[in-house]
């Protein structure tokens, strides 16, 4: 049996990519908790994390797109275009979400906030549901 190596290259995924991507997955996730928490104890700590979880996760997520485009032009990798705009739907509601969150207390979290945070983890749940095709490990 034989290992062809010029396929490593066209399947493996971006290592620069895969670890930038890490970081809006983790820090969208983790709005909803502080969202909740803000929800149940009234205090402005919880809004202010959420509001930096959304700052860091859109930074991130930017980067990790830029990362995504160059591999593209770079590798001529051409990514799925359901997880490709799906990646940019949940980039858009994170932003929609970080523009919430500038609000003052209660209504920068309740209802609306938390719905949208909520939102952007179904959509980045579908995205990475739509996007395994492109995950293959060599």
């Amino acid at each position: 049996m034989t290992y062809d190596h010029r396929w490593d290259s066209r399947l493996a995924v971006n290592p620069v990519h895969a670890t930038l991507q890490a970081f809006p997955i983790a820090c969208f996730s983790l709005t909803v908790l502080t969202d909740i928490a803000y929800w149940r104890t009234l205090n402005l700590l919880w809004l202010h994390f959420s509001e930096w979880l959304l700052l860091a996760g859109l930074v991130f997520g930017i980067l990790a797109a830029l990362a995504r485009m160059v591999d593209g032009l770079v590798r001529r990798i051409r990514p799925s275009w359901p997880a490709a705009i799906g990646g940019l739907v949940v980039l858009l509601l994170a932003a929609l979400n970080s523009f919430i969150h500038t609000a003052d207390g209660w209504t920068a979290v309740v209802p609306y906030g938390l719905t949208v945070s909520a939102l952007t983890v179904l959509a980045m749940i579908a995205t990475g549901w739509l996007g395994r095709r492109e995950a293959r490990h060599v």
